[in-house]
């Protein structure tokens, strides 16, 4: 959580320096518009996550069968995670599934359960797929800011972007990792 919010804060000074500074002196456009499109920004993007949230949680169940194919984390990629130094950083990315569906996935609770460790990788898939939808849809802030796209809303795409990219990131590191302990439990249970 406080990665996530030292991202925002450091996304919308960021944004709101070039913003004013550039549509003041090159747009021509006060100080409070450039804020004001800054916060409707901020509202749509918050509207765009929470509805593909909702939606998500539609999907029929064979699309979020963590062993789909589509959900392989490749040697490579799990190569790049830790290269990325995620086993420092994942904790400290915001983990909002035990408020919003019931199902935190924080710690693994019952590593012998199949049935639980398929639910968590099943949440693992449904965290993966909603916050890669946000990540690309975020982009479409850039309509609300028709006049300020190139000093309000791309700065603000590209920050909602990476906050929706670390999520995946870890979703897709810890997953493997369940896949081994489900296998496991099933080569132990059917000796």
């Amino acid at each position: 959580m406080k990665l996530y919010i030292f991202i925002i804060f450091i996304g919308c000074l960021f944004t709101s320096i070039l913003a004013v500074n550039v549509g003041v002196r090159v747009l021509s456009v006060s100080d409070g518009v450039v804020l004001l499109s800054i916060l409707i920004s901020l509202i749509f993007l918050l509207f765009i996550d929470a509805l593909v949230a909702i939606l998500v949680r539609f999907l029929p169940k064979k699309l979020v069968n963590p062993f789909n194919k589509i959900y392989n984390v490749h040697k490579w990629e799990s190569k790049l995670y830790v290269r990325l130094g995620i086993r420092k950083w994942k904790d400290l990315i915001s983990e909002s599934g035990k408020a919003l569906t019931g199902f935190g996935k924080r710690q693994v609770e019952n590593i012998k359960d199949n049935e639980y460790l398929y639910k968590f990788m099943e949440e693992t898939v449904y965290a993966e797929v909603l916050h890669l939808i946000s990540a690309f849809l975020g982009f479409l802030v850039v309509i609300v800011n028709i006049k300020l796209w190139l000093i309000v809303g791309i700065p603000l795409a590209i920050f909602n972007f990476i906050l929706q990219i670390l999520p995946v990131m870890v979703q897709r590191y810890n997953r493997p990792k369940l896949m081994l302990a489900y296998k496991r439990n099933q080569r132990i249970n059917h000796s």
